[in-house]
């Protein structure tokens, strides 16, 4: 297969749909040599957040010389993102040769009477294949959706189980009360291993101590109290860090914007404990200059300047939570253009009583998704409920060559679908008057 026939075949497999379990992806890894049984683990799990403590442990991890696979789900732009080495996206060439593996052994499986695995699942034994095949020191490891029968909770013990925060999401799925929720979210906790918690609300809180509390796995909570925040700027946040368990590090800098990146932080710091109370090196300057560093796209992103251009993938209802708190932050007075497109199946409602007080004018977009809500859906949506008028938008190409640089600042915000191609969109498209970005 070449990259395109490649991309195909991933893509192609979404026909399957999506079975949560782990039957099937037991199969599928034992027809590969069962990869996932000899690698070192930090598996993350969580409402939100789960994307931005991954890239900073695994950015920490690599600054402090080891190598560190990163697989995370959706990519943004390119497939490539999802399977990652030291930071790195998977390369065409690499990216092709797990995938024929794979393909392989997924035929095979299918013809001794098997069933078909699901996209995600080719996906999940790729990265474990290739991660495998590159010796990775830890395999950091976003779980897909839920915990409990995530293809990616297939994985022996890790060294760290970590839950972010958690809220309600894909409830018809993983249950309709945060105690549910972090139910199955916790049940990546496992014996041997260390439990790492963020900041949560109460009723999580007690479920996933519970879970730990079952197991005899000890519990480490994030020090959020510890980290404060004493200047923000459009290039990320100092923070000012009173912690015993991390003497040395008074004040640092995170390139990660908003106040529930501090809250991540504080989780990532709680990793960071686990790792060290376990005899791995994590020296404090590889940790402050990973955190200075590092980059989240399609987060809270400044695309340019000039005009003034904002991204961010905030897709439930936690997310437009603090995304309207960074705006205020960041942003305190600024006349908004709202561009916005989620899926249908997301608490649109909440979602816009949260989004549409803070928009001075607003546009709508269809996400690039069979799950997208129509953007002439929206904009009728916003209209019979807020009685504000919402321009539909044809196309992104067409919203963002519209754009002029008077002032205003312009917020493209919903599915990661739809910032993905927004990304995309901007760096190709050269017809923005005075782009700085």
């Amino acid at each position: 297969m070449n990259y395109t026939e490649t991309i195909h075949y991933i893509e192609s497999r979404g026909l399957f749909g999506m079975k949560l379990g782990l039957e099937t992806i037991g199969t599928l890894l034992h027809y590969l040599g069962d990869p996932q049984k000899d690698l070192r683990y930090i598996h993350i799990a969580g409402t939100n957040g789960k994307g931005s403590t991954a890239t900073m442990t695994s950015a920490i991890l690599t600054r402090s010389g080891y190598r560190v696979g990163l697989y995370t789900s959706p990519a943004l732009e390119s497939f490539n993102e999802r399977i990652r080495l030291d930071g790195r996206p998977i390369s065409n060439a690499a990216l092709i040769a797990v995938t024929e593996k794979v393909r392989l052994a997924a035929e095979a499986m299918v013809r001794d009477g098997h069933p078909e695995p699901t996209g995600f699942e080719i996906e999940t034994a790729m990265a474990f294949r290739y991660f495998k095949e590159q010796a990775t020191d830890f395999a950091v490891i976003e779980v897909g959706m839920g915990g409990r029968l995530d293809a990616t909770n297939i994985i022996p013990a890790p060294v760290a189980a970590v839950i972010t925060r958690i809220g309600l999401d894909h409830t018809a799925y993983l249950g309709t009360t945060l105690t549910a929720v972090a139910g199955e979210k916790a049940a990546i906790i496992k014996p041997g291993c260390t439990a790492v918690m963020a900041p949560q609300e109460p009723e999580a809180r007690e479920a996933i101590a519970a879970a730990a509390a079952r197991l005899s796995v000890p519990l480490i909570e994030a020090p959020r109290a510890a980290l404060t925040a004493v200047a923000r700027d459009p290039d990320g946040q100092t923070i000012a860090c009173q912690s015993d368990t991390f003497p040395d590090l008074k004040t640092f800098r995170l390139a990660l914007k908003g106040r529930h990146q501090i809250d991540n932080c504080a989780t990532v710091l709680a990793i960071v404990q686990t790792l060290r109370d376990k005899g791995f090196a994590v020296p404090t300057d590889a940790l402050t200059q990973a955190l200075s560093e590092v980059v989240f796209p399609g987060r809270f992103e400044t695309l340019s300047r000039h005009p003034l251009i904002l991204i961010d993938g905030a897709h439930n209802v936690n997310g437009i939570e603090s995304f309207v708190q960074n705006l205020d932050d960041y942003f305190p007075g600024k006349a908004v253009r709202l561009y916005l497109g989620m899926l249908a199946d997301k608490d649109i409602g909440h979602s816009l009583e949260l989004l549409i007080p803070k928009a001075h004018t607003i546009a709508t977009l269809t996400p690039d998704s069979d799950r997208a809500l129509d953007a002439q859906a929206m904009a009728q949506r916003i209209q019979r409920d807020f009685g504000r008028e919402a321009t539909a938008c044809s196309s992104i190409e067409d919203a963002l060559a519209s754009i002029r640089d008077d002032g205003t600042l312009h917020v493209f915000v919903g599915s990661l679908y739809l910032i993905g191609r927004v990304r995309t969109a901007f760096f190709q498209l050269k017809k923005l008057p005075g782009a700085d970005a």
